[in-house]
């Protein structure tokens, strides 16, 4: 749906993805959306602001990584002893126990998808607010689109909770900073998809001289 919306958009029209209507594209102003004349569905909104916002937004959540990953999300006391539990130690611990592929995927869904994400976001804002490297801001949202689907931080957000739940009966369980550091990483990540206006920046990265 989005690949025909983009290519169609290319050539001035829009396709309808709830009727398959062929509409002429035309220039709406900020929070203004487009409608289908025939079914109603709505084509696409702008979002106000996006560019600033996705790079306030993305650059945020890229400072937010590395404390979200190294610091400790929580702390366990039992019996005179303590442990705690970062993203990295956990990836850790499931190799040492022979789930490898379990490994690879919370390392690729929870851990390297957020961060590249981020990072092609906060990129493709800067070419679009520079006005630069138009092959480059096209080829990263033909990414952007791809890998979007692979990020599961909500997933990882929920077996926190399941285990918060489940071990604080075993000793003195406390949240660790990373935890707040995870909390806004997750917080940043949908925050910027939220604001991400994918019509709006296929518009301005065509606007963009070769």
């Amino acid at each position: 749906m989005a690949t025909r919306l983009e290519l169609l958009s290319h050539q001035s029209l829009l396709l309808c993805h709830d009727c398959d209507l062929v509409i002429a594209n035309r220039s709406v102003g900020s929070g203004e959306r487009v409608v289908c004349p025939r079914c109603h569905a709505v084509l696409y909104e702008v979002r106000p602001d996006s560019v600033n916002r996705v790079l306030a937004l993305s650059l945020t959540g890229l400072m937010l990584f590395i404390p979200a990953n190294t610091l400790p999300i929580m702390n366990l006391q039992l019996i005179g002893s303590s442990s705690s539990n970062t993203m990295v130690n956990g990836v850790v611990q499931l190799v040492s126990q022979g789930y490898w592929w379990m490994a690879f995927l919370v390392l690729f869904c929870s851990v390297l998808v957020p961060v590249i994400e981020l990072l092609i976001l906060f990129v493709l804002g800067l070419a679009v607010k520079l006005g630069r490297w138009r092959q480059l801001a096209i080829s990263l949202l033909k990414w952007q689109g791809r890998i979007s689907e692979w990020g599961m931080l909500e997933v990882y957000m929920l077996g926190i909770v399941v285990a918060f739940v489940k071990m604080k009966d075993l000793g003195d369980l406390h949240a660790g900073m990373g935890l707040a550091a995870f909390i806004g990483l997750l917080l940043m990540t949908i925050l910027t998809n939220l604001c991400f206006d994918r019509h709006h920046f296929w518009e301005r990265a065509d606007d963009i001289k070769p």
